[in-house]
């Protein structure tokens, strides 16, 4: 078996690197890894989980706790015990994907694991929303933005959307400051959606540049047909020696 590492540039991410890569009994390879040592925080586990999408992610935290690592300072040694001994569980957290239609072919754009967002910061756009091909609504404002139930404490929160339970196979589709008026109606409000289901927007207007994002990828975007998000079955391997319920996770940073 294989390992690379990913680290976040502060002394404490680092100092954990070095005492792995002297314990670790595998190869180091940093093109075709098994496994990636993500050592930071959320963010550095998701930029592993971009940079090597096929592999088992073990996140380890040396900051404050957040959501996707299963180890902690304490558990350096155990990550390396569980690593050599081959001795480890692993869970598979959904991600979310964007096709984009230029009109010419529809393909996937990208896979994310907190979130998705369409939007113009500089204007409104107005676009037709379907769900499974039947019209939703006519929306006009800033944007969209799509979470996993990972990421539903991410970015979605700040635009009060839900927290969504884990174990669900679920999409949440929050406005960003949606303009309602006699024109445009909208539900103004968070949509919780079966995790099988298409989300599609297409006939987009009073727009030249829309930017996606695919968690902390920005893209800029023109002339598109069509965008389309669904849960199709991508997800992330993270690895744990023992799991902790997501809901002590929410109470641990939201509630103490």
């Amino acid at each position: 078996m294989k390992y690379v590492t990913v680290v976040r540039d502060d002394n404490t991410s680092k100092k954990v690197e070095e005492t792995i890569k002297s314990s670790l009994k595998i190869t180091y390879d940093n093109d075709n890894p098994d496994y990636v040592i993500a050592i930071g925080g959320d963010g550095t586990i998701i930029k592993a989980s971009h940079q090597y999408p096929d592999a088992i992610i073990f996140g380890i935290h040396t900051g404050h706790l957040g959501f996707y690592a299963n180890y902690t300072l304490d558990d350096i040694n155990v990550l390396i015990n569980d690593i050599n001994n081959n001795d480890f569980k692993v869970s598979n957290v959904d991600k979310i994907s964007i096709f984009v239609n230029d009109g010419k072919e529809e393909k996937l754009f990208g896979s994310a694991l907190n979130e998705i967002t369409i939007n113009t910061p500089l204007s409104a756009i107005a676009m037709d929303v379907s769900i499974d091909d039947n019209f939703f609504e006519r929306f006009k404002g800033t944007g969209l933005c799509f979470s996993t139930p990972y990421g539903s404490t991410a970015y979605n929160k700040s635009l009060n959307g839900a927290v969504l339970d884990t174990s669900l196979n679920l999409i949440q589709m929050t406005e960003i400051a949606g303009i309602n008026s006699n024109a445009y109606r909208t539900l103004a409000s968070p949509l919780v959606l079966d995790g099988r289901r298409i989300i599609k927007l297409d006939k987009f207007k009073n727009i030249n540049k829309l930017y996606i994002t695919i968690d902390y990828e920005t893209h800029e975007m023109n002339n598109l047909e069509s965008i389309s998000v669904l849960s199709n079955g991508l997800s992330t391997k993270m690895a744990y020696h023992e799991y902790e319920d997501h809901l002590n996770r929410i109470k641990r940073t939201f509630l103490k």
